[in-house]
């Protein structure tokens, strides 16, 4: 099976499996009134973006990188450590590779316009967090597969799973639940955390990891989501009169 092939069947079979859970967890104990039929079509729409457009930047990208031969075979060459620990290596470097894209995507305003989409959200669930510009998607896909096919050359099966668990972490920062794990929550990422991240202007530029909370602490990015009201306003960015340019991100 072709490495794109493989890919995909990793990822849509960790979709379907986090959709089916992270929607009942949510319909059984929602942590915040949540409207769902609010913006459903739009909803709808930017996961099948996501779906059609993040297929597409990863099938070209593969294809520029084996052009300018950076790849060669990818499942051949992989330096001299166990899977596993690749896996783990890849996420933290793309974690840490992609705080600094987020970072920039608040800091510029030219980069600004490829995330905005992503803050016209008011009712934040599993569904909604998929509002994601179709340049995003290439400003997030191509550091990951340069980490994933270029420095860390991970075979079809590794890249699969490095993904699969994206896929996963995107869903449950973004799932309408309000959980506590505790002494873990100094290192990764919850729901509660990633929530004040969609709050107004002045908590916009925190938050802006995706696993681990470290990036934020090191960088003077991090807002304590405890210090922060539990049913805080979200969605500033009105979608209205330019719907089709937030999609795209210019």
């Amino acid at each position: 099976m072709p490495v794109a092939d493989k890919e995909i069947l990793y990822q849509a079979i960790t979709l379907i499996a986090v959709v089916l859970i992270f929607d009942l967890l949510e319909r059984s104990r929602p942590g915040h009134p949540v409207d769902r039929r609010k913006d459903l079509g739009l909803n709808v729409l930017a996961i099948i973006v996501v779906i059609v457009a993040g297929e597409a930047w990863q099938w070209l990208i593969l294809s520029a990188f084996r052009t300018a031969d950076l790849i060669g075979s990818v499942t051949a060459g992989p330096i001299g450590i166990p899977g596993v620990v690749k896996i783990f290596l890849g996420l933290v470097i793309a974690d840490f590779s992609l705080y600094w894209v987020h970072r920039g995507m608040h800091w510029n305003s030219l980069l600004w316009r490829t995330h905005v989409f992503h803050h016209s959200i008011e009712h934040l669930w599993w569904l909604s967090g998929s509002r994601t510009s179709i340049m995003h998607l290439l400003l997030f896909a191509l550091p990951q597969m340069l980490i994933a096919y270029v420095l860390l050359r991970l075979s079809p099966q590794e890249a699969g799973i490095a993904f699969s668990i994206g896929v996963l972490v995107n869903i449950w920062i973004h799932t309408n639940l309000w959980v506590d794990l505790g002494p873990l929550e100094w290192l990764f990422i919850t729901p509660n955390y990633h929530r004040v991240h969609h709050g107004g202007r002045g908590l916009v530029r925190t938050n802006l990891g995706f696993i681990f909370t470290v990036w934020d602490r090191m960088f003077g990015t991090y807002t304590d989501p405890r210090s922060i009201e539990r049913n805080l306003a979200l969605g500033f960015v009105p979608t209205r009169n330019r719907l089709i340019r937030m999609i795209v991100g210019f």
